[in-house]
């Protein structure tokens, strides 16, 4: 078994952006494999993309990166769906997860997350920025078997934060949120460089 792994979730049908958004171009590659790259810089023990809608086209733009894939075969039932087919694929001690369209998200508060679990064996841990909390999350082998038998989006959030368990680490960061893309004025937000915003997982 591994110590810690990556989850990137790439399995959301985008529909409030209208189009394939883990798709758009951002830096010279597409977002979700932005993403990718700073988990990949993080100096975790493997990385997982888990994909679903569009499976083959997110797959194809994040060929050549030194990434396991594992596709939710349903992904309309949740982002904790998917979190638990990549959790599944990759077995490891703890995770550190993130949505697939954090472009902006440092591999560095990345580390620093992994870092928590490393040193204090943390059962789960969240990232609290300048302006919010946001991703990436941290969940133990312990954790994730405690959610497992729930369903749907927002599971961790609410169990993880709107909970204030007091098992969870939090992580302090002196940055703002990383840019979440999930309609047309947040990637026009994003390509510009004037927005700092990060979704509920």
């Amino acid at each position: 078994m591994l110590d810690i792994v990556g989850v990137v979730l790439a399995a959301g049908a985008s529909e409030r952006m209208e189009r394939p958004k883990l798709l758009l171009p951002y830096g010279g590659r597409s977002i979700v494999a932005a993403t990718v790259e700073a988990f990949l810089a993080a100096g975790l023990d493997a990385v997982v993309v888990v994909t679903g809608h569009g499976a083959a086209e997110v797959e194809r733009s994040i060929e050549g990166l030194p990434v396991e894939v594992a596709r939710n075969p349903d992904p309309d039932r949740g982002t904790m769906s998917s979190l638990l087919t990549g959790v599944a694929s990759v077995p490891a001690a703890a995770f550190v997860y993130a949505p697939g369209d954090l472009p902006t998200m440092s591999s560095d508060v990345i580390s620093a997350v992994a870092g928590r679990w490393r040193s204090d064996g943390s059962w789960a841990a969240i990232t609290k920025y300048r302006d919010r909390v946001g991703h990436p999350f941290l969940v133990s082998s312990a954790a994730i078997e405690e959610f497992s038998g729930e369903h749907g989006d927002g599971v961790l959030w609410r169990g993880l934060v709107e909970s204030r368990d007091d098992r969870v680490d939090t992580v302090e960061v002196g940055r703002d949120a990383p840019v979440d893309v999930n309609t047309p004025s947040d990637y026009e937000a994003l390509t510009s460089g004037d927005a700092r915003i990060d979704g509920m997982g």
